[in-house]
């Protein structure tokens, strides 16, 4: 049986001859491994998405998104509860509540994503300090947690756009789709 597909497909390779038969048994043609092998099912790609996305932020930038996002009653527990002051660590720490970012520092974040589904960020210093589970939803959607983000990747460069939660004002994931946007900045892939 082998011999008989063997010989068939030799056949469809070469043609139908109508010069008859020569007498020689018909030689087997040369195939190369990966044809002889079975097909295996095609892989899938990981999503474009998976990999290490950093960039350096700026309070400024937080600051800006959260109230061009209607989101200000945010921005002093963001800047003092992720430690973009020095030394600050709580709301009424700051200074000068209508300039929450004097005093801040530039710092670098990533945003990770893996194969399997699992989102973070770390910090500065390089520690996770975020996480959850992801799922793509749509062409360049993803699902973070509840909070879905739109995302363009062009070479090595991410933007995040998030789809603010209609609990906006009040809830916290709201301020966070913002800031783990940072929409309008790249984000550049390091793995």
């Amino acid at each position: 049986m082998v011999r008989f597909a063997v010989c068939a497909l030799a056949l469809l390779l070469t043609g139908c001859s109508s010069t008859g038969d020569t007498g020689a048994e018909p030689s087997e043609p040369s195939v190369s491994p990966a044809a002889s092998s079975p097909t295996s099912p095609p892989v899938s790609a990981s999503p474009a998405v998976v990999g290490e996305w950093v960039r350096v932020q700026k309070c400024t930038e937080l600051v800006g998104n959260l109230e061009k996002a209607g989101l200000r009653m945010w921005a002093l527990k963001f800047v003092a509860e992720d430690g973009w002051i020095p030394g600050i660590s709580k709301p009424k720490q700051i200074k000068d509540p209508t300039h929450p970012c004097r005093g801040s520092v530039a710092r670098k974040h990533s945003h990770f994503f893996t194969a399997d589904g699992q989102f973070g960020s770390r910090d500065e210093n390089g520690q996770q300090v975020d996480e959850d589970s992801y799922e793509l939803v749509g062409q360049d959607v993803v699902k973070i947690g509840g909070v879905t983000f739109h995302y363009k990747i062009s070479g090595d460069t991410l933007r995040l756009i998030p789809e603010i939660p209609k609990c906006r004002p009040d809830c916290f994931e709201a301020a966070w789709s913002v800031a783990v946007a940072n929409e309008g900045y790249d984000w550049q892939r390091i793995a």
